[in-house]
């Protein structure tokens, strides 16, 4: 029995990791996918005059992660990009940060990781091969010495199968009594930089079709970011530097807040109106490019799940053209409380917690 259960969908956006905590209950941490090198260097002037940031200590190198790479330096920035990244050195170590910051300290790990189903075969193997059995030791600023713990048992499925775990397990991994996945489900797993799409039968997914389910540059970063970016820069040169992190920062908090200001060399631009105009485009180009040109309108489909950051940008108008085929998270009971952004983590968390309840 392993000390800790974690779930963890390290996209190349974005880290989702949810930690099992007993009862249903879990604890979950999200960051940007990138990392940049740091020195933790102080000038000794205190908290007042000097800018605050954690950094990790990781294998004789230290980094900054997520919002303070973002905030702290844009000088040799690292994402989590490309068809090789699957557990390689930075996969590894987006996902220790993950762990660290979920509270585990040592002893040993169940974990539960995701992939591109277009990428899955290659990936897992690979994966499997980095992670499973592997120790791990990490130093967080706060931490007096390091953390070292172990994965005990390592588990990868295809982006977008936790969505459906979500549809079909509750907190403690039971499985409910719902028909919903019944019949043929598509799972469009909207991520920054690809999409995904997952077809399911009855709630089993079908191997042979997964080599031809990732679709490159189908994701938020190029159908949203990209030419919201291009509008910005077009208004002066104060606009110049601005990169697509600082869009993506914007636009993550003004879903939950509603605020979608940025500034810039203390110019303040409402972007919500260029959202609205691209969210909608995005929408058009799912539509047209996937569910209309690729899954002929979704004829002989019982449902679609839409998975990921993405997701929120595009329901509303997907649920308007395609009706009651678009599943609704939040008319479903153990999927309502659930962000499409975990979704993900969390089922990968809930499928971990029914094989433990089946032993």
């Amino acid at each position: 029995m392993s000390d800790y259960i974690v779930s963890c969908d390290a996209g190349n956006g974005g880290v989702n990791a949810v930690l099992s905590k007993g009862n249903g209950r879990c604890a979950s941490v999200y960051f940007p996918s990138v990392r940049a090198a740091a020195t933790g260097d102080s000038l000794g002037l205190g908290q007042d005059f000097e800018l605050a940031y954690d950094y990790v200590d990781w294998y004789g190198h230290r980094y900054v992660v997520g919002e303070d790479a973002l905030r702290v330096t844009r000088r040799h920035m690292e994402r989590h990009t490309g068809a090789n990244r699957y557990g390689n050195e930075l996969h590894q170590f987006l996902v220790a940060v993950a762990l660290a910051r979920l509270g585990v300290t040592k002893g040993s790990v169940a974990l539960t990781l995701f992939a591109p189903p277009g990428l899955y075969l290659q990936a897992r193997q690979t994966m499997l091969q980095r992670f499973a059995g592997a120790e791990v030791t990490i130093r967080l600023k706060s931490d007096r010495k390091p953390r070292v713990w172990r994965y005990a048992s390592v588990t990868v499925w295809p982006e977008g199968l936790g969505a459906a775990a979500c549809f079909l397990l509750d907190d403690e991994g039971r499985p409910t009594a719902t028909d919903v996945l019944s019949g043929d489900t598509l799972i469009l797993d909207l991520g920054f930089y690809t999409l995904d799409a997952l077809k399911m039968v009855d709630g089993s997914f079908n191997p042979e079709e997964l080599e031809h389910a990732t679709f490159e540059n189908g994701g938020v970063h190029t159908h949203i970011l990209e030419p919201i970016l291009r509008t910005l820069r077009r208004m002066g040169d104060d606009f110049q530097l601005l990169t697509a992190d600082d869009v993506d920062r914007v636009l993550r908090r003004g879903l939950v807040s509603g605020d979608y200001t940025l500034t810039a060399a203390g110019h303040a631009v409402d972007i919500q109106p260029l959202v609205e105009k691209h969210r909608e485009r995005y929408a058009g180009w799912v539509a047209n490019t996937l569910v209309d040109g690729v899954f002929a309108g979704l004829r002989g489909i019982k449902s679609v799940i839409l998975v990921g950051g993405g997701a929120t940008l595009v329901e509303d108008h997907m649920i308007t053209w395609y009706g009651s085929k678009v599943l609704d998270r939040r008319q479903h009971p153990t999927a309502r409380r659930v962000h499409p952004v975990d979704f993900n983590a969390v089922g990968g968390l809930r499928l971990a917690l029914m094989g433990r309840t089946a032993r």
